[in-house]
C-alpha cells in the first residue's frame, strides 16, 4: 500500500491567502486542512498531526511568534514555513528561524515560489522521518534487551547501563575479548538522549602511533607527508555524539597525554591548525587489560586512568554464566538462518550440553561463530542442528577437574582425542583407527574423562 500524501496545515487570517494556497497545494494532491485562528491552527496541530504547517507571521489573536514557539514544542512537531506581509518584519522571521522555522516567502508571494519552499520542508521533513525510524531500529537492535541473559551478572550490567544512560561522565566497560564491549557501548549511546546523533568507533590498538592525532583531532592539509587534504578527526565527526575508544589500554603514552587534555578542557587542535574545536562528545572506553596493572607498569598514565575510570562496568565472560547458553543459542541461531536464508533450525540437547562443558574462551563472539559455522554445515533439509555438525575442538570436551596421569597416558590420551576428533565423535571408527575393539576405547574414555558430544556409538 503506497504511503499517504503528506498533509499541509494552511493557517491564516486572510480567507483570500487561505484559499489561494490550499488551490495550489490541491493541485499537487497534497492533503489540506485550513485554520483562521491561532487557536484553530493549535489545536488542528495537536489532533491532526500535519507534515508541514504554512504560517501567517501574526495573528491577531496571539502574540508575536507564540503560535510558532508553541508548535514546534509539540512531540513530533511539523516542519514550518511562515508567510509574512509586512516588509518591517525582517527582524521577526530572523528570529522565527531561529525558533525551527524551514523557511519563509514575503507577500506578495508566486504560487510557485511557495511550491518550491514546500517541497523543500516536506523532503526535510522526509529525512527526519527516516532518522528517527533508524533510531527507533537500532534502539531495538541495540536496546537493554540486546544484552542477552537472565543470569544475576547480566542483569546487573543491563541495569547499569540503564542509570548510566544519560550520565555525561566517562564510562570504563571492562571484560574479556568477545564478551560484547562494542555492544554494550552501543547500547549506552542509543539508550541516551544523545541517540541520534553520531556513534563513532575509534580502535586504539589498530591505529598506527604514528597518525593517531591526526585521526581523532584531524589535519590541515600539508600538516604532514601525505596530508593532500585537510581532513576532519573522530571527535569532530562525532560532533555531540558518543566517541567510544576501544582498546584504550593499548594507546601510546604520547597520545595519551592529548587525549587527557581534551577531557580535561573540552577542546582539541587539529594537527597543523592553530584554532581549537570544541570536544562536545560523550567518551566511553573499553579495554581487556588491566589497567591499574598497566599504570603500575609505567604503560598506562595514572590521571588517565582515574579520568577515564569515572564509572565502570565489568562484563563478565561466558563461562561464569552457563545459564545463559541457551537464550543465546536460541537468539544467535534465528538470527543466523535468517541472514543465510533458510528456515530456523533446532539445537539439540546434546549440543546444548556439549556447549555448557565448554569454557569459551572467546565467550560470546566464538559462541555466534561456531553457530554459524555449523548452520553452514546442515543441509537444506535439516532442521535440528546435532553434534555432528560441531567443530572438532567443541565436540570433544575434556574434563577439568581429572586427576594425574603419567606420561604414558597423558599420551595415550591425547592420541584418543585427536583421533575422536578426526572422526567427529564417532567412537567405531576411531577405535578401527586406533585398533581398539570399540568396548575398550569405551572403557578408556571414561578412565580417561573424556566427554563426548556425539549422536550415537555406532557410526
Amino acid at each position: 500500500m503506497p504511503a499517504p500524501r503528506p498533509l499541509i496545515l494552511v493557517a491564516d487570517d486572510d480567507d483570500f491567502a487561505r484559499e489561494d494556497i490550499g488551490d495550489a497545494l490541491a493541485l499537487q494532491s497534497y492533503r489540506l486542512a485550513f485554520a483562521k485562528t491561532a487557536q484553530e491552527a493549535l489545536e488542528k496541530t495537536r489532533m491532526e498531526s500535519p507534515d508541514l504547517v504554512i504560517l501567517d507571521l501574526v495573528f491577531p489573536d496571539c502574540d508575536d511568534l507564540a503560535l510558532l514557539r508553541q508548535v514546534k514544542a509539540l512531540p513530533n512537531a511539523p516542519e514550518v514555513v511562515m508567510v509574512s506581509g509586512n516588509t518591517d518584519e525582517y527582524g521577526l522571521i530572523v528570529e522565527a528561524i531561529k525558533l525551527g522555522a524551514f523557511d519563509y516567502v514575503r507577500k506578495p508571494y508566486s504560487l510557485q515560489e511557495l511550491l518550491n519552499r514546500v517541497e523543500k520542508a516536506l523532503h526535510l521533513r522526509s529525512l527526519k522521518v527516516s532518522q528517527s525510524q533508524l533510531v527507533r531500529e537500532l534502539r531495538s537492535h541495540f536496546g537493554l534487551d540486546g544484552l542477552l541473559g537472565e543470569s544475576p551478572a547480566m542483569k546487573q550490567v543491563r541495569g547499569t547501563l540503564q542509570r548510566l544512560a544519560d550520565f555525561e561522565g566517562c564510562v570504563l566497560i571492562r571484560g574479556d575479548s568477545g564478551t560484547g564491549k562494542e555492544l554494550a557501548a552501543r547500547t549506552l549511546h542509543y539508550a541516551s538522549k544523545r541517540a541520534n546523533k553520531p556513534f563513532v568507533v575509534v580502535n586504539c590498538a589498530a591505529i598506527p602511533e604514528t597518525l593517531t592525532e591526526s585521526i581523532l583531532f584531524g589535519h590541515r592539509k600539508g600538516a604532514f607527508t601525505g596530508a593532500v587534504d585537510s581532513a576532519q578527526g573522530k571527535f569532530e565527526l562525532a560532533a555531540d555524539g558518543t566517541v567510544f575508544l576501544d582498546e584504550i589500554g593499548d594507546m601510546p603514552l604520547r597520545q595519551q597525554a592529548a587525549l587527557l587534555r581534551v577531557l580535561e578542557y573540552r577542546h582539541f587542535t587539529p594537527v597543523g591548525d592553530t584554532r581549537e574545536r570544541e570536544c562536545l562528545a560523550r567518551f566511553v572506553f573499553a579495554t581487556n587489560r588491566d589497567l591499574k596493572q598497566a599504570v603500575r607498569e609505567g604503560a598506562f598514565r595514572e590521571d588517565l586512568y582515574h579520568r577515564i575510570n569515572v564509572s565502570n562496568i565489568l562484563l563478565p565472560s561466558l563461562s561464569t554464566r552457563p545459564e545463559d547458553i541457551p537464550e543465546l543459542v536460541e537468539h544467535y541461531s534465528a538470527r543466523l538462518c535468517s541472514e543465510m536464508g533458510r528456515s530456523p533450525v533446532l539445537v539439540s540437547k546434546t549440543v546444548l550440553k556439549v556447549f555448557a562443558h565448554y569454557d569459551w574462551p572467546g565467550n560470546v563472539r566464538e559462541l555466534r561463530n561456531v553457530l554459524e559455522a555449523a548452520i553452514m554445515l546442515m543441509e537444506k533439509s535439516d532442521q535440528e542442528l546435532t553434534p555432528e555438525h560441531l567443530p572438532a575442538d567443541i565436540l570433544v570436551v575434556q574434563s577439568s577437574d581429572e586427576p594425574q596421569y603419567t606420561q604414558i597416558e597423558r599420551n595415550e590420551k591425547e592420541l584418543i582425542v585427536e583421533v575422536l576428533c578426526k572422526h567427529r565423535g564417532n567412537q567405531t571408527k576411531a577405535a578401527e583407527a586406533l585398533g581398539f575393539h570399540r568396548n575398550t576405547l569405551g572403557r578408556k574414555i571414561r578412565y580417561y574423562s573424556i566427554s563426548i558430544g556425539e549422536k550415537g556409538g555406532q557410526g
